[in-house]
């Protein structure tokens, strides 16, 4: 390069160049590459640990495929498909659908479900799933009737509800959201279908066969999916995005680094923890020992608990709804970072895992005849998963607007989570002592 500095070598030089820019940029990826390679085994102690602390969050596709065969023989069993989608090859269609989706409508059945503060934040209201259909455009409030007939039927009444009547002041579970789901594709893009084409046909109208074609139970599903619901999850502080952030090795690192403060805070906040029994120890840094809080804490605890940290704006804090603009529930349309109760609620009934493998929380249904569900407590590692959504939510901006100089930065998730656990172990010190006695 530097002896073809003349005009006549020009286009070799700058062909030199580039390549010379490409080896170096080679170079440096490697050397990146080597270096966090050397830091993750380095780290694989504290990874491993956090990953065992963790283990109810971090759901693997078995786990995933386990849980939908479950809440599919439910659905199964009840026969409520059986004449809506006679065809069980169809039924199968759907079935692999809903494990292939299981995450990112898992996580909008949660957050939908926490909408209005009126019932539990893991079972489904009318006004729930009415927002839900509105609010991604799927019906419109024109649709009400069909709305309600849809929410009522799609009700599978089994054990101590086998003989209550499905109504308006009803309540639907996961496995009846799916139903739902189902039934809802199938008046929207085939019933609808079919009455617009019988109208253009009385009208006089010729219609195509392309248009004359209606969808099938399975792709009905997957047009309401990948049109409405698919454009909505982008912008949610949820889906696989989400929980491959919190699973992810640098997420666990934090965590770990961050473990004596964060247990503390949970501490403070938890409903009650047993002191004497701590169901794991570990050794930080210094050697010293340190524990895994195994209390719980309710949705107002942990609403307090976003209070008390500063995630919670102090000026709109006790409002039901944003005074922000927000047209969604769980979309973006944020004016502001600020955080309300009812982003509070939502990512609450987010991070609650779905194994019924904790016997702690068990034994705490099983004893307190005002919970219904372990959806309805929040143990330790869904509430590191819960301040991974709250950091998300409040410190990702969504960048709006043409003009790119005024678009604002968008953090990565791991960003967001670092400046959630700083904030949460800086607003440690200032908590009241015994918050939960408040």
């Amino acid at each position: 390069i530097a002896f073809r500095h003349d005009e006549s070598h020009k286009e070799e030089r700058g062909r030199l160049i580039e390549k010379k820019k490409l080896e170096v940029e080679t170079f440096k990826m490697e050397r990146e590459t080597q270096a966090m390679i050397a830091r993750m085994n380095i780290e694989k102690p504290k990874i491993s640990l956090m990953k065992t602390v963790m283990a109810a969050q971090l759901i693997s596709d078995d786990i995933i495929a386990a849980t939908f065969n479950e809440e599919w023989t439910l659905i199964k069993n009840s026969g409520i498909l059986d004449n809506i989608v006679p065809d069980e090859n169809q039924r199968e269609e759907i079935c692999n659908f809903y494990i292939k989706y299981f995450v990112e409508l898992n996580d909008m059945y949660k957050f939908y479900s926490a909408v209005n503060s009126g019932g539990g934040t893991h079972t489904l209201e009318y006004i729930e799933l009415s927002k839900f259909l509105t609010e991604t455009s799927i019906l419109g409030e024109e649709d009400s009737n069909a709305i309600l007939r849809i929410f009522v039927d799609s009700h599978i009444r089994s054990g101590k509800n086998k003989g209550v009547r499905p109504s308006i002041h009803s309540e639907i579970h996961r496995h009846e959201f799916f139903v739902a789901l189902i039934k809802i594709a199938i008046y929207k893009n085939i019933t609808l279908k079919r009455k617009e084409i019988s109208k253009l046909r009385k009208k006089g109208h010729q219609v195509t066969l392309s248009i004359a074609k209606l969808p099938s139970a399975p792709k009905a599903l997957e047009m309401i999916y990948h049109e409405f619901l698919s454009p909505v999850l982008e912008n949610m502080p949820a889906g696989s995005k989400m929980r491959t952030a919190v699973g992810s090795d640098y997420v666990m690192i934090l965590f770990y680094d961050n473990l004596t403060q964060l247990s503390a805070v949970f501490e403070q906040f938890a409903e009650e923890s047993d002191e004497e029994g701590i169901n794991e120890k570990y050794l930080n840094d210094s050697g010293e020992l340190s524990m895994i809080p195994d209390g719980s804490m309710n949705c107002q605890h942990f609403g307090k608990f976003a209070a008390d940290t500063g995630f919670v704006d102090s000026q709109i804090l006790g409002r039901r709804f944003s005074a922000h603009g927000r047209k969604h529930s769980i979309m973006g349309n944020r004016a502001s970072s600020s955080v309300t109760q009812k982003d509070v609620r939502q990512i609450f009934s987010a991070s609650q895992h779905d194994s019924d493998d904790n016997e702690v929380e068990q034994k705490k249904v099983a004893d307190d005849e005002n919970l219904d569900h372990h959806h309805e407590l929040m143990i330790f590692s869904e509430f590191l998963e819960a301040v991974a959504r709250l950091g998300v939510l409040k410190y990702q901006t969504h960048a709006k607007g043409k003009d790119a100089e005024k678009q604002a930065e968008v953090l990565s998730h791991y960003e967001c989570i670092k400046l959630a656990v700083k904030q949460v172990c800086s607003a440690s010190k200032s908590i009241p002592s015994s918050p939960r006695a408040a």
